[in-house]
C-alpha cells in the first residue's frame, strides 16, 4: 500500500476533488501526505501585465500558493491525517517545467503515488492550454492518480 502520497494543489475545484481522493487514500493507508503547490510565476505575470510590477506579481503568486497549501493542509488535518507536509515550488517556465519539478520532488521525497486533478479539456482548449496531467503521465516514475472534474473551473483560492 502507499506509504507516502503526494498531492498537487492549486486551490481550484478540480484540485480540491483530487485532494479529497488523496486524503481518502492517505486515511485508509495511514500514509504520509505531502501537498505541493507550484507557483507559475510566468503565467501570473502574463495574466497580470499592466496590473502588477515584477516583485508584486512574484509576491502575489507565492501568497496564493501559500494560501492554497494552508487551506489544503487544514482539510487534510480536519479529516484526521496526522502527517501532512507542505511544499511550495516556484516555476518561471510553466508547463513542462512544472511537471518536471513535481516529478523531481516526488522522487526526492520517495513518494509512492502522485494525485492531481485535471480539467479534462479537449479540442482547441486542450491544444492551446496544454495538459499538465499528460505531461505528468509522460514524466512520472511512480503511479499517478488523475482525478477528472466534470466541469472546468477557475482558481478559487480563498
Amino acid at each position: 500500500m502507499y506509504r507516502h502520497i503526494m498531492a498537487a494543489v492549486d486551490g481550484s475545484n478540480n484540485s480540491d476533488k483530487a485532494l479529497s481522493e488523496a486524503i481518502r487514500l492517505a486515511k485508509f493507508a495511514q500514509s504520509q501526505l505531502t501537498l505541493v503547490h507550484i507557483a507559475s510565476l510566468r503565467d501570473l505575470a502574463v495574466d497580470s501585465v499592466g496590473v502588477f510590477g515584477g516583485q508584486q506579481t512574484h509576491d502575489l503568486a507565492l501568497q496564493q500558493g501559500e494560501d492554497a497549501l494552508k487551506r489544503a493542509q487544514q482539510m487534510a488535518r480536519g479529516e484526521g491525517i496526522q502527517q501532512v507536509y507542505c511544499h511550495l515550488v516556484k516555476s518561471w517556465e510553466g508547463g513542462h517545467e512544472m511537471a518536471d519539478q513535481l516529478v523531481e520532488y516526488a522522487q526526492e521525497q520517495k513518494a509512492d503515488l502522485i494525485v492531481l486533478g485535471t480539467h479534462g479539456r479537449t479540442g482547441l482548449a486542450h491544444l492551446f492550454l496544454g495538459s499538465f496531467a499528460q505531461d505528468m503521465l509522460r514524466r512520472s516514475h511512480c503511479p499517478l492518480l488523475v482525478v477528472r472534474s466534470d466541469s472546468d473551473d477557475d482558481i478559487s483560492v480563498a
